[in-house]
């Protein structure tokens, strides 16, 4: 495959030194391999020489890749570091194929083996297949401490996605959809483990979850005028995801319900973000925060803007009037629902499967535990912010509220402590970041016999 390169200089040794700037918390225990050139292959052989703990380094400048460094090898990815020079100082074009596993960063992550993408933009201005499918960082596995901070993605419909049983933090990165392409922009999906996730207890305010933290997200009004069907983050499939902290303009958050081949999303926390509408047109965006499945504790968020088309937290239930897939309808015949309320009566097979207000069997009794939905002290354009049912023709808004219910599976109002508590902000991942990597690498030297470095004593 061919790689054009642009604009290719090595940093100055002085770069490595500006951990200040916020980029560059890499180990100091580890080496560093600064890539070649500013090719999937360079910056393949980097990393098929690093060990754990290592900086992986790629050069300035702007190269337009063909394929991803990790297309077709399907390596597994070690506890290292990639770093960029910087936001738009690094920058890698998408000219990949819409094959399968052929993005340009293809992350196999294992668990026990933190890894760090760092100081890189990627763009996707006037290439039609750019993030096609998947994106531009793709991460699957089941590494329990992975990073992704200080990036730029540009004009691509999707930019990133995450799968498997795994967490870790995306900080401090732009999610620039300025440019219409050729479908929806719905630039992150974020999928779980499935099934297992539904037989676990809750994590809320713990690190076990995606963390989506202090980026921004900006959407053109021309992307969004078409249809408004944009989200920003897509959760799924059991994911548990931490959306905080974020300013994010002309989109939105849909945490999804069930859908053909796939669960829905387990639990979301919402909080302290930002929300507006600039520049777009009577009806768009859609709205700013949409909840079809599991449990959502949405507070402190601010929504400014007078073009959105709706104006509430929205929480919907579909199955509660029409079957969806292999999980068909709630009407008290269906064996993968509570069916606490036999059929023929309202609310037949409460509670449903995977229903808002219900996001986990971990007792493994069949029955899905109550877990509410909680809102409060959210602001749309100064006054209170609710969170409210969806309308839909009359006979459906009846059945959905015979299922979902204020006062029993969502609130308006604070929850006690023992039922939720925010976890720490910043996440530890922000600050000490050196000790997951450093730690890792020690637990490496400690199989192969080698003695563990000394740790730095710079800043984590």
């Amino acid at each position: 495959m061919s790689t054009e390169n642009t604009c290719f200089r090595l940093l100055p040794a002085v770069f490595f030194l500006a951990a200040a700037a916020g980029l560059l918390t890499g180990t100091a225990r580890g080496e560093t391999r600064t890539a070649a050139a500013l090719t999937p292959q360079a910056v393949w052989e980097a990393i098929d020489a690093a060990k754990d703990g290592d900086v992986v380094q790629l050069p300035e400048g702007t190269a337009t890749w063909k394929q991803g460094w990790n297309t077709n090898r399907w390596a597994k990815m070690k506890a290292i570091t990639i770093q960029g020079a910087g936001i738009d100082q690094t920058v890698i074009r998408d000219d990949t194929s819409t094959a399968a596993g052929d993005e340009p960063f293809e992350i196999k992550g294992v668990e026990g083996k933190p890894f760090r993408i760092t100081g890189i933009t990627f763009d996707g201005t006037g290439l039609p297949n750019a993030g096609t499918w998947a994106g531009e960082v793709v991460i699957s596995g089941d590494c329990k401490s992975f990073r992704v901070d200080h990036c730029r993605f540009l004009n691509m419909d999707r930019m990133m996605t995450i799968s498997g049983d795994t967490y870790g933090l995306i900080d401090h990165c732009s999610f620039d959809a300025l440019q219409k392409k050729g479908g929806l922009a719905q630039t992150i999906y974020c999928m779980g483990p499935g099934k297992v996730n539904f037989t676990r207890p809750l994590t809320f305010g713990t690190a076990k979850a995606v963390y989506f933290e202090d980026n921004e997200a900006h959407f053109s009004p021309q992307v969004v005028e078409a249809t408004g069907n944009n989200p920003w983050i897509v959760p799924y499939d059991g994911a548990r995801v931490v959306i905080r902290h974020n300013r994010i303009v002309n989109t939105q958050l849909e945490i999804y319900r069930v859908r053909p081949g796939a669960l829905g999303c387990q639990s979301s926390e919402i909080y302290d973000n930002a929300f507006s509408a600039e520049g777009a047109k009577a009806g768009r965006p859609q709205g700013f925060i949409f909840i079809s499945g599991g449990v959502s504790i949405v507070f402190n968020n601010t929504v400014t803007g007078t073009s959105y088309n709706c104006h509430t937290i929205e929480i919907s239930h579909e199955r509660s009037f029409r079957p969806i897939g292999e999980f068909g309808i709630c009407d008290g015949t269906n064996p993968i629902d509570g069916n606490q309320v036999p059929a023929g009566q309202k609310g037949a097979g409460y509670p449903a499967f995977g229903q808002p207000g219900r996001a986990t069997d971990a007792n493994g009794d069949g029955v899905f535990e109550p877990s509410p939905c909680y809102a409060w002290n959210n602001t749309l354009n100064g006054a209170k912010l609710n969170m409210t049912l969806r309308r839909w023709d009359p006979k459906e808004t009846a059945l959905q509220a015979e299922h979902v219910k204020e006062g029993r599976d969502f609130f308006n109002e604070e929850p006690k402590p023992d039922y939720y508590k925010p976890y720490v902000y910043p996440h530890p991942f922000q600050t000490g970041w050196q000790a997951q990597i450093s730690g890792a690498a020690d637990s490496a030297d400690a199989v192969s016999g080698k003695a563990p470095a000394k740790a730095s004593d710079g800043k984590p």
